[in-house]
């Protein structure tokens, strides 16, 4: 059961997949109010009458880093979509980098992720507690495509560029599948992003990868019992 957003050190129990709150595709997204890296006050509300496509992400999170290059790709060949980066809570504290604390220290955190990934998109930064996050679902690397409308055209659990390519490249469609079979991100990519949060981080994935793999496998026995019986 998920306790306190902003963990101190990473458990499975932190996440409840398969769960998945918020807009469904084909519904409007809910709006909300966060800072950008100027501290000024953007709403989804904002980029109404363009496309969004909004991913979640943190410092110590591998699996938004593999997705960074995709999503360079993805920014330079559709110049009409808003491509926009949220800020949540650290995927993986630790002892060099713990649990946000403040607005100024997540922040900074985001400014860090900017320099160190070269994340080439607009990043807004959620508030301390988390707001944004849990009302759109709550998961660490998940996406959503929004039509001009302010309308959910796909969902999903945890990003990949070419899924998010193929809606881009078929808008006229609602896309209702939101789940992708997925464990954690490859070693080389993963080892280095958990260790920012320091080498207890590392360890604690470790130590939660077997529950990780059960929590995945569960999630993708659901998802095909659902899609059996729709």
């Amino acid at each position: 059961m998920v306790t306190t957003y902003n963990y101190k050190r990473y458990k499975m129990s932190e996440y409840e997949l398969g769960k998945f709150p918020g807009a469904k595709a084909g519904e409007t997204a809910d709006d909300f109010t966060i800072r950008d890296q100027g501290g000024n006050d953007v709403s989804l509300e904002d980029y109404k009458g363009k496309w969004v496509v909004l991913e979640t992400g943190s410092l110590t999170c591998s699996m938004y880093v593999k997705n960074i290059p995709g999503m360079r790709n993805l920014q330079s060949k559709y110049p009409d979509v808003e491509f926009l980066l949220i800020y949540v809570r650290e995927a993986h504290p630790g002892a060099r980098l713990g649990p946000h604390e403040s607005d100024a220290q997540k922040l900074e955190m985001s400014k860090q992720l900017q320099d160190i990934y070269r994340e080439p998109r607009k990043i807004l930064i959620d508030s301390v507690d988390g707001g944004m996050h849990r009302k759109f679902g709550g998961l660490p690397n998940m996406t959503y495509v929004i039509d001009p409308d302010g309308k959910v055209i796909y969902r999903c659990d945890w990003a990949f560029p070419k899924l998010i390519e193929k809606v881009l490249a078929d808008r006229s469609h609602i896309h209702t599948d939101e789940h992708v079979q997925i464990i954690t991100a490859a070693p080389w990519i993963m080892i280095p992003v958990v260790l920012r949060g320091g080498w207890d981080a590392l360890w604690d994935l470790a130590i939660a990868l077997p529950f990780i793999t059960i929590a995945h496998v569960k999630a993708d026995w659901a998802n095909f019992k659902a899609k059996l019986a729709s």
